[in-house]
């Protein structure tokens, strides 16, 4: 954009289409917070969330700041409030698919790390605190490329920096261990 077009875009903001567009500012500020906080806060209003489909907060809160802002421009411009609104709703729909779109993409890329209850049994792991006997301790183990860090159990004490197999799942963060030695010695 010239300077020119600018100015006048500027001043069509100050001879009352401000006003116009304020409601349309308003919705894309609001819009634009929701994204913000559904992204770096996710799982915060989930009461608000319709699931990962075109209904999440993510994808409502895109659309309404696309909306917004978009609408906003165009009052700007010189557009009527129809015009803009329809022109926003446009915009908002497909920048809320992208959204969608993104947001999918980044959770299927997310890897899960919980386990359950047979896909760890027999996997070695390392003692990285120290287990007491019948007491809690803390185990180690590489799983799908990330360190895996499970409270842990045993019958009997097994120092930290130990070599230990799982024996059984408990919970999704807990699992009973056995040293290898005694592991090795019974098979």
């Amino acid at each position: 954009m010239t300077e020119v077009a600018i100015m006048d875009w500027i001043g069509r903001l100050l001879d009352g289409s401000l006003v116009q567009g304020s409601v349309f500012l308003i919705i894309g500020i609001i819009g634009a917070l929701l994204l913000i906080v559904s992204v770096v806060l996710d799982g915060i209003f989930e009461v608000f969330d319709f699931g990962d489909g075109p209904l999440s907060l993510t994808t409502i809160a895109a659309f309404t700041a696309i909306f917004g802002f978009t609408s906003f421009a165009m009052v700007g411009a010189g557009a009527s409030a129809t015009v803009a609104g329809v022109v926003g709703a446009v915009a908002g729909v497909a920048g809320g698919l992208v959204a969608w779109w993104l947001s999918r993409l980044i959770r299927s890329a997310e890897s899960n790390a919980s386990v359950s209850s047979n896909d760890l049994i027999g996997d070695e792991a390392s003692v990285v605190l120290a287990i007491p006997a019948g007491g809690l301790g803390e185990v180690a183990l590489v799983r799908n490329g990330e360190r895996v860090s499970l409270s842990a159990t045993a019958q009997a004490a097994i120092p930290r920096g130990s070599r230990v197999r799982i024996t059984q799942t408990l919970t999704a963060t807990s699992v009973a261990v056995e040293p290898l030695e005694a592991a090795a010695s019974e098979h």
